[in-house]
């Protein structure tokens, strides 16, 4: 025990000079660029450069003290001979060095990580990962300014002067973020409750498991039943975590029908999962998308037909294979990936008993509502007088509700014109119905409602810094030099192969940043400028389009992707035994966004 701690101490003094070291290598920057190009920094004035001049020792001091007062402590924690050990030696003298020494350190912490039972190897968050991006986009501002001077944008045909971004505003720009992405912060606060709410009803699960109690003995027929349920789920509020319990209920269903418990992985996972790939108006990917580009006319429901063909074609193909997959298993259980454990799923896994999951009276409301309420939600922001040419009647009925009904309702957006404002307030009432049918207290009903929006305080977090790392790009100037460049470059390649580059890019990024949301803030507001002002034929809802394939496709089998590793370790199917049975599908499945994407940029009125 007392060296399970040692161990965890180490680990933890591995954390702190890793920081320190990289704060040692900030602040030594900070002093090269003032000394190397202190007459073009400064216009000149030496006042200004020996102030930056003393800020910038007085950081490299304190942080070269840290770096030598963690790595001394935890030389003092390791055992008595640890100065006779050369690796450990050769550390000491590189934690000193800029970068060199954050990188030794992160490799001595993996090291003594892998020596903790119990303990995983530690990988940055999506925080982490925003915040230090942020960190390095404010140097590269720096140095950008430092060589080429003060930056001038425009903006509605006024010029302005970029902003610098100091330390303090580094540490200020999620604050801003919150600020400027409050209507989506709003947004996703409240259909988190919504949903809270609905699930606690376990409504969902009835109606799942009455589905399943009127297929017994056709068993073949709930798996595109299933999967289409599952899909609309993605497609229309990106189902993804909710789906977990979903895995206890079918999977015993699976294998007392004959198939195997990939099969009810399948079901679940590719259900859902080109549900979101192929999402329609996910608001927790569409909506982020269209706010963070900020391109005049782009909105929601931009692109909407092709973005209906796409969820289309791949739940079916997804529908085709994971049939297939089961009739074949069914046919002869030996062609099972995990037929050599089909005895011990058979006996983790028995018919659960569905009583609790009884479709009440209570719970067909419930259900009735929550369709009701996303249905509500894409009625209202479709743009229907843009598609019907001279039609006017539902700006009409605006006005003279407001005119003559005002106690009822005065908002200037009425059917086809609705923002994040007024779909928060449609969740919102939802969220009150669904709360008087399954009330219990006021007590129960607020804790249920902040718990729902407490789970979304994270995605929150992640929009709020990307946002903020926006605003500084923008702010500085930086921005409009990233949007000309990238238009620039777009308008000298093919369509074609340009959307294929992007494709390939949002894939990799998918990794680092897998919350749509915060990939969302993070990328489009640059890549919606460069794309709508580009000549290449590319359309910013065709980029948005090819984020949610690449995006979706990335989380069907990447370790980070939490539902994913979660509904396999639900089903106690290994992670090779996963990409031994799905390979070929993910392989069809990819094949087949490639080529939607590359018809979509021949018909760009649709994409």
């Amino acid at each position: 025990m007392k060296q399970l701690k040692d161990k965890t101490k180490q680990v933890n003094y591995w954390n702190k000079i890793i920081w320190s070291n990289l704060f040692f290598t900030y602040s030594l920057l900070f002093l090269i660029l003032c000394c190397v190009y202190w007459n073009v920094a400064f216009d000149g004035d030496k006042n200004k450069f020996y102030a930056n001049l003393i800020f910038g020792c007085f950081l490299l001091i304190i942080s070269f003290v840290l770096t030598i007062l963690f790595t001394a402590l935890n030389a003092k924690n390791k055992n008595q001979d640890v100065l006779k050990n050369n690796k450990f030696i050769a550390h000491l003298y590189t934690t000193w060095i800029p970068i060199l020494g954050a990188i030794t350190s992160y490799v001595y912490k993996f090291n003594e990580n892998k020596l903790l039972k119990n303990k995983k190897v530690y990988a940055p968050s999506a925080y982490t990962i925003l915040f230090f991006l942020t960190l390095a986009i404010a140097l590269i501002i720096w140095i950008i300014y430092v060589i080429n001077g003060v930056i001038t944008y425009e903006v509605d045909d006024k010029p302005i002067t970029g902003v610098v971004p100091g330390i303090l505003d580094v540490l200020m720009s999620p604050l801003k973020g919150f600020v400027d992405a409050g209507e989506l912060i709003i947004f996703l606060l409240t259909i988190g409750a919504f949903l809270q709410i609905v699930n606690t009803s376990k409504s969902i699960e009835a109606g799942i498991s009455t589905i399943i109690k009127k297929m017994n003995g056709k068993e073949i027929y709930l798996i595109p039943v299933l999967m289409i349920c599952f899909s609309i789920g993605g497609t229309s509020f990106g189902m993804c975590e909710e789906t977990l319990p979903f895995y206890l209920i079918l999977t015993p269903i699976m294998l007392a029908a004959g198939f195997d418990a990939l099969t009810s992985l399948f079901t679940i996972l590719f259900g859902a999962g080109l549900g979101v790939t192929g999402s329609i108006l996910n608001p927790f990917l569409i909506a982020p998308a269209v706010s963070a580009a900020d391109v005049d006319g782009l909105t929601t429901t931009t692109g909407i037909v092709w973005r209906i063909i796409t969820y289309v074609l791949l739940v079916v193909i997804g529908i085709a294979c994971v049939t297939y997959h089961a009739y074949k298993v069914k046919k002869d259980p030996k062609k099972s990936i995990v037929y050599e454990q089909s005895k011990d799923h058979d006996k983790q896994f028995k018919i659960a008993d569905n009583e609790q999951y009884e479709l009440t009276r209570k719970r067909k409301a419930i259900l009735w509502i929550f369709g009701f309420t996303f249905l509500l939600m894409i009625l209202m922001v479709i743009d229907w007088e843009g598609l019907i040419p001279g039609f006017t009647g539902f700006t009409w009925f605006n006005n003279w509700l407001r005119n003559n009904l005002p106690f009822i309702w005065s908002g200037e957006n009425g059917i086809g014109k609705w923002s994040l404002i007024e779909m928060s307030f449609l969740f919102f009432t939802s969220t009150l119905l669904v709360g008087i049918i399954t009330w219990k207290s006021e007590e129960y009903f607020l804790q249920n409602v902040f718990t729902g929006a407490r789970d979304f305080i994270g995605v929150a977090f992640i929009i709020a810094i990307a946002r903020g790392l926006s605003m500084m790009l923008t702010s500085s100037g930086v921005n409009s030099i990233l949007v000309n460049g990238l238009s620039n470059m777009m308008n000298n390649i093919n369509a074609q192969l340009g959307i294929l580059i992007i494709f390939i890019i949002f894939i990799i990024l998918s990794f680092l940043i897998p919350s749509t949301s915060g990939f969302a803030s993070t990328v489009f507001p640059v890549m919606g400028p460069a794309i709508a002002t580009s000549t290449s034929g590319l359309t910013i809802s065709g980029a948005i389009t090819t984020f949610s394939l690449a995006n979706g496709f990335v989380n069907l089998f990447s370790p980070t992707a939490g539902p994913f590793v979660a509904g396999c370790s639900l089903c106690k199917v290994s992670l090779n035994n996963y990409y031994k049975g799905a390979w070929k599908i993910l392989g069809i499945i990819l094949l087949t966004m490639i080529t939607l994407i590359l018809v979509g940029t021949t018909l760009p009125k649709l994409f």
